[in-house]
């Protein structure tokens, strides 16, 4: 199943890598403008919407989740995340996020929320 959220892997040089732990660089494809922390608690969902002004770039950097993405042919890909781990959520693409731990994150955007006139549209 393909959709149009993209996994982002880190860029790491061996350089990025000792004794201490590890340094992991995600390149957006466009510019960042705002990001948001988010605090999801386990058993709830997030989501169920899209966004037609902005893309979304999610770093989960707390926790499990799965984000949840309906495709054109009725079925629904599950994107399972962990800590460290990035997606890329382009205009339009509809997605929603079910923690199975307690989670925080952080979403990079591409416009600010406050400059857009329908900062989120919810699905049906």
């Amino acid at each position: 199943m393909t959709g149009k959220i993209q996994i982002l892997n880190p860029n790491i040089s061996d350089k990025a890598v000792d004794s201490r732990g590890a340094i992991y660089s995600y390149i957006p494809f466009d510019a960042i403008v705002e990001f948001v922390y988010i605090d999801t608690k386990a058993g709830v969902t997030r989501g169920n919407h899209y966004h037609t002004e902005f893309d979304e770039y999610i770093l989960l950097t707390h926790g499990e989740g799965i984000y949840l993405e309906p495709l054109d042919d009725g079925t629904v890909r599950k994107i399972i995340m962990g800590a460290g781990q990035a997606i890329y959520i382009p205009v339009g693409a509809p997605h929603t996020f079910v923690p199975l731990t307690d989670c925080k994150a952080v979403s990079f955007l591409t416009n600010r929320w406050d400059d857009c006139r329908i900062p989120i549209t919810v699905l049906k």
